[in-house]
């Protein structure tokens, strides 16, 4: 499970690419969109680089992205058990909105957790 800066070395890890951004986001309100439901998260950002999701190999997918610019925001493996995020769900914006990324973190490690896959249901707008 990686967060903010492991999110971008996850996907570096599977070879995905990142890029600079022109002004990065930054601050406690930034809205994100979960792919699986298009339920949107108010989260806390500060970073200036991001994953370009075009580069993200077959076997990853999206699973967040930015509903201001469109970035990337989180990539699940499809079989593994491997996810990212990178906004910050330790800091809850929400207060608890994003928390059960934590738990899904710990289900997944665990003996007897769920290794089932996260795969989005929905494509972002083209930009």
């Amino acid at each position: 499970f990686g967060i903010c800066m492991g999110h971008q070395l996850l996907a570096m890890a599977a070879g995905a690419k990142t890029y600079k951004m022109k002004f990065g986001n930054r601050g406690m309100n930034q809205p994100v969109v979960d792919m699986r439901t298009t339920r949107c998260y108010i989260t806390p950002q500060n970073h200036g680089f991001a994953v370009d999701e075009k580069t993200l190999p077959e076997d990853w997918c999206p699973m967040f992205y930015n509903a201001n610019d469109y970035t990337n925001e989180g990539i699940c493996h499809i079989s593994k058990p491997f996810f990212s995020v990178q906004f910050h769900p330790e800091a809850m914006g929400g207060p608890t909105d994003t928390d059960f990324l934590f738990k899904m973190f710990i289900d997944r490690i665990s003996e007897n957790g769920s290794r089932a896959t996260i795969v989005p249901v929905i494509r972002k707008p083209d930009c």
